[in-house]
């Protein structure tokens, strides 16, 4: 059954009514009618059979069943440097497909890009729609934490506020040892950082070591933001 992203709060004795963007994608889209099931998601890990009831204007739809699922995977919260080219919203897609509960888009010393509060709030929205979208798409309940920009400091004050216990920052160093080599499994929520194209400065690194924070190879060769932030993620999930 088609899989469609609902709002609990619009829940009523049983039934609910759907309106906006997921009430046009359900009945002009789609073209549901009523009699025909679909499967909503409420972004907090319960799923609903529904039946449609009318769709002349909203969808109206009786709550057959309710369940809820826990899927095996790492707890993982992702402080990422914001990559130019608009890639983080494929970062963003990517690591709301493969589970990741946090998502924190970061500016360090050596980003490039700049934002103001203006378009940091546009972005920020943006990144909610992808990962929405992106739960839909992959068949997760939940939806995870889209965090606004921040600055690395408050990056690493989070991990403290949301209970990491493993923290790891990838950086480009003879001294850094391999990341499958420092994360054991089942050791609670795991916060990796990753840094712009420039890297971490080497200040950054002295500090969030205080936090912590262990360095950590992605490998021999150097990776693009996106590309490092999904490779470190699958390592996690190697792992655990």
């Amino acid at each position: 059954m088609r899989r469609f992203y609902i709002d609990k709060n619009a829940i009523k004795a049983g039934q609910i009514v759907i309106s906006g963007k997921e009430a046009h994608h359900i009945k002009d889209v789609i073209r549901l009618k009523s009699g025909d099931r679909f499967i909503g998601f409420d972004g907090e890990g319960r799923r609903y059979t529904l039946l449609i009831v009318d769709c002349a204007m909203n969808v109206k739809a009786k709550i057959e069943k309710v369940s809820s699922r826990k899927i095996a995977i790492p707890e993982i919260l992702l402080c990422c440097a914001l990559p130019k080219k608009g890639k983080m919203d494929y970062i963003v897609e990517k690591a709301t497909e493969l589970g990741v509960a946090d998502i924190v888009p970061m500016i360090t010393n050596h980003t490039i890009v700049k934002v103001d509060k203006v378009s940091a709030l546009n972005k920020h929205r943006r990144w909610e729609k992808v990962a929405l979208e992106a739960s839909k798409q992959c068949g997760r309940d939940t939806l995870p934490t889209i965090h606004g920009v921040t600055n690395f400091q408050d990056g690493l004050k989070m991990t403290e506020k949301l209970g990491c216990k493993n923290r790891v920052i990838a950086y480009v160093s003879e001294s850094s040892v391999h990341i499958k080599d420092v994360l054991c499994k089942k050791q609670g929520k795991t916060a990796v950082f990753i840094g712009p194209e420039g890297d971490f400065s080497e200040g950054e690194i002295v500090i969030a070591k205080d936090y912590g924070f262990k360095t950590v190879s992605l490998g021999e060769l150097v990776l693009k933001v996106d590309t490092a932030a999904i490779f470190a993620i699958s390592l996690i999930h190697s792992i655990n």
